[in-house]
């Protein structure tokens, strides 16, 4: 399986804060084939023997389950000291942890995010049983969440947008290639939903995938379509977490992939 150096600023881990941790196992287990431990506070899940992402219990009704993407960080306390002075929040304080140490911020346009500081820089991807895509749903001030990001963790970005304006999207970039997505989606949610992060997880088969989530407990959202970027699906796991699941071809070329934004005719939002 194919493993990325992870640079300062880039996405590096996701977790899903789970008020079961057996059910969301179990579920993420059938789904994406992953392999869990059974530790009774954080699990650790793993592809093809690479961590890939991990579980941490939280108290029922704390707050709804839901996925948090982890930036890398160079240095975590000068990193957390900039969030506050770029305008954003922090909820947790650098804290250390087994595999490092961690943060939780929210961004301006209101959504949650994590730092990580880590030796452990090198992330599974490319494949199923991967993430495949990391996105900021702006639901509010996506240009200022673009930079905040950007001055956040020095991104260079590339933006597009449709000839009527209705279609706004920036792409985070290392090397020339993308590694993450900001939409500006306001409008297209109900106005007390805040902006999110969301991990785009690899599956070989989204409709094969998207059968088995209501056996385990889960709910389709929105049923499988093909979009520019391929076929997708929509779900809410087991106990309510959302996540978007993008078919992978398997085994996935070594290397980066092209901008999914290349090619596109933006014509098609007017």
């Amino acid at each position: 399986m194919p493993a990325f150096e992870s640079r300062h600023g880039m996405p590096i881990w996701s977790e899903l804060s789970t008020s079961d941790l057996r059910k969301s196992s179990h579920f993420y287990q059938t789904i994406m084939g992953w392999e869990c431990d059974d530790n009774d506070q954080y699990r650790l899940a793993r592809s093809q023997g690479m961590p890939v992402a991990g579980f941490v219990a939280q108290e029922a009704g704390t707050m709804p389950d839901s996925w948090v993407t982890y930036f890398f960080t160079e240095n975590i306390e000068n990193t957390v000291e900039r969030v506050a002075e770029l305008g954003g929040r922090i909820l947790l304080e650098p804290t250390e942890i087994t595999r490092g140490t961690i943060s939780l911020c929210v961004d301006p346009s209101g959504a949650i995010f994590g730092l990580l500081a880590t030796e452990e820089i090198f992330v599974a991807g490319g494949e199923p049983g991967t993430a495949a895509w990391y996105e900021l749903t702006a639901t509010a001030k996506y240009a200022k969440a673009v930079e905040f990001y950007e001055e956040l963790f020095g991104w260079m970005t590339s933006a597009m947008t449709s000839p009527d304006g209705s279609f706004n999207y920036t792409s985070a970039l290392e090397d020339g290639a993308p590694f993450a997505g900001l939409w500006d989606a306001e409008g297209q949610f109900p106005p007390q939903v805040p902006s999110f992060w969301q991990t785009y997880l690899g599956v070989l088969d989204v409709d094969a995938a998207a059968a088995q989530v209501a056996e385990l407990g889960g709910t389709v959202i929105r049923e499988p379509w093909d979009s520019d970027f391929g076929r997708m699906c929509l779900i809410a796991d087991s106990t309510g977490a959302t996540l978007t699941l993008a078919q992978v071809p398997e085994p996935a070329e070594e290397g980066r992939e092209e901008d999914p934004l290349q090619g596109i005719d933006l014509s098609q939002f007017q």
